[in-house]
């Protein structure tokens, strides 16, 4: 005759789960920072280049406002790094025929082989990985990832990406 082994005995402790957390989290973040990394040493670019160049590549035409949303950035961060793009040869900026106002970007050809060239690797990684989770999975990972940097201290970085004085 077996017996019943008492519920407590299986459940997972807070500070299991704590630790299971926290070791996901930078393992995560180490993979991220290597995959980084490399893709830099690859184009000698900053990894805010080529997160900006992927969505202009996905999204021919858009606009620097656009842009900034896509990247959660604000706009005096997206026009330095759209100088920058422009600079190295990977966009062109365009003024719409309809709105002299309005400027579109569209990544030039070696724009284009910046993005052939570093396809699968670390921007767009996350990304692709994330469309193989299901609804569920992406709920709990959004959640619970909105809800660990509620926790944490503000970003102490300007506009411009750089650490501002305290």
């Amino acid at each position: 005759m077996s017996r019943a082994i008492p519920l407590q005995a299986h459940a997972v402790t807070r500070s299991q789960l704590e630790t299971r957390a926290l070791f996901a989290s930078r393992s995560l973040v180490d993979r991220m920072r290597s995959l980084y990394r490399e893709l830099e040493q690859l184009t000698g670019a900053p990894i805010t280049l080529h997160r900006a160049l992927l969505c202009i590549g996905e999204n021919p035409g858009l606009a620097a406002s656009q842009l900034a949303e896509m990247l959660g950035m604000k706009r005096p961060a997206v026009s330095h790094i759209l100088r920058s793009l422009a600079a190295r040869g990977w966009i062109e900026r365009h003024r719409s025929e309809s709105d002299q106002r309005s400027v579109q970007i569209v990544p030039t050809a070696e724009g284009r082989q910046i993005l052939r060239l570093t396809s699968g690797r670390a921007v767009g990684i996350l990304k692709r990985a994330m469309h193989n989770l299901s609804v569920e999975h992406l709920e709990s990972l959004a959640g619970g990832i909105e809800a660990l940097l509620s926790q944490l201290p503000p970003d102490s970085r300007g506009p411009n990406g750089k650490l501002s004085s305290p």
